[in-house]
């Protein structure tokens, strides 16, 4: 499967409401073991919270070998692939770490935004 990503974002691949479309759009294929390219020809700008709602999640339902099998990457700038890299590290964390921590850092991470 072969998505393009600005057509479905726009050029700025920033929020969460643009990674859930992404996250959407992929999920299912992923999980049912199909190989899904994300096409990021003409997108220019990239932010965390984008890669964290549209891949870093799917660590919660699959292995990082998993996701690196199945999920590739086209055109994607350095920028972007050093925030998509971030993200990644990070979702590991979070989804290794125990579930009384998972909860502390989602209460954190709410309050935060809400005081934003």
């Amino acid at each position: 499967m072969h998505i393009n990503v600005k057509e479905l974002v726009g050029e700025n691949a920033m929020t969460l409401d643009d990674g859930d479309a992404i996250y959407a759009r992929i999920h299912d294929p992923l999980t049912q073991g199909e190989t899904v390219e994300l096409d990021f020809d003409g997108v220019q700008v990239f932010a965390s919270p984008f890669f964290n709602a549209g891949i870093g999640r799917l660590l919660g339902e699959m292995t990082t070998d998993a996701l690196n099998a199945r999920l590739k990457f086209d055109h994607l700038s350095d920028f972007g692939a050093r925030v998509l890299r971030r993200v990644i590290e990070n979702a590991k964390d979070y989804y290794a770490a125990p579930a009384e921590q998972q909860r502390a850092i989602d209460r954190i991470v709410h309050d935060n935004a809400v005081a934003a």
